[in-house]
């Protein structure tokens, strides 16, 4: 009996993408895209923690981890279709997207040059933590102001900056652009409207986050032609740490109804 031939699969870019538990055989690729001054590590266990008919894939992005060489970006849409054109070649099957804050933007915006430039449809699409893209970000500036005022600016509206920051100098300077990239991004950001995805959406929020508030969130239903669920967690903007077991089942649960036959 003649042996079957393995099928091979496009290898999609290691620069990229990080592949935390390879699962050549899965029904869908996961894409994890993560918040301002974050990395893949904001992810770490998603992997272990989801079926392993799941392959997750961590977006990497430039000017941090193994990226470190490169500059930050400043533009979200030059960013997505970079990052859109990078995935492509490997995207030969079912894929979703994940994103938290800033990474909601992100994931949206690449899954829209992926239609757009590719002619691949996300199956799945969840924002986390980001109210629908047309509300206009209440801070237009801040990545301009001062090392001290732009920390300041950042602890009012996320509460989340690490205070070795301020006091480690070699820390700040390799910490700091990315920080400031990212919320150059989210800032100078202009939602172009279109068709809406495909796909269902499901949008995903903490109780306590003025960034992101119920109705904010709610506008999400607009961007997926495939249905809208959407889910509060009590907690402020970084709820998906405190909540991960909770919220990888939502996921799975969500793919499962409209990825898996």
């Amino acid at each position: 009996m003649q042996t079957p031939t393995p099928i091979t699969r496009p290898a999609v870019d290691p620069r990229w993408v990080l592949r935390p538990e390879p699962r050549d055989g899965a029904a869908v690729r996961l894409l994890c895209v993560p918040y301002a001054g974050g990395g893949t590590t904001v992810f770490h266990g998603w992997a272990s923690g989801l079926p392993d008919w799941i392959d997750v894939w961590l977006l990497r992005l430039p000017g941090r981890e193994v990226r470190l060489r490169e500059e930050p970006r400043t533009d979200l849409l030059r960013l997505a279709r970079e990052a859109a054109d990078a995935l492509a070649p490997a995207l030969d099957g079912p894929f979703a997207v994940f994103g938290h804050s800033l990474g909601a933007l992100v994931g949206f915006e690449v899954a829209r040059e992926l239609r757009r430039r590719h002619g691949l449809e996300v199956s799945h699409l969840t924002v986390s933590a980001r109210g629908t893209p047309e509300i206009p970000q209440a801070e237009r500036m801040s990545h301009l102001l001062s090392d001290e005022e732009f920390l300041d600016a950042l602890d009012r509206r996320f509460r989340a900056v690490p205070p070795q920051i301020r006091r480690d100098p070699e820390m700040r300077a390799l910490y700091l652009p990315v920080l400031r990239g990212d919320i150059a991004m989210l800032e100078t950001y202009r939602y172009r409207a279109e068709r809406p995805l495909r796909c269902a959406v499901t949008a995903v929020s903490g109780s306590d986050d003025q960034e992101a508030r119920e109705e904010d969130m709610r506008g999400w239903r607009h961007h997926g032609a495939g249905g809208f669920s959407q889910h509060t967690y009590r907690g402020g903007h970084f709820f998906l740490q405190e909540y991960r077991a909770a919220l990888l089942g939502q996921l799975a649960q969500d793919l499962a109804r409209t990825v898996v036959p």
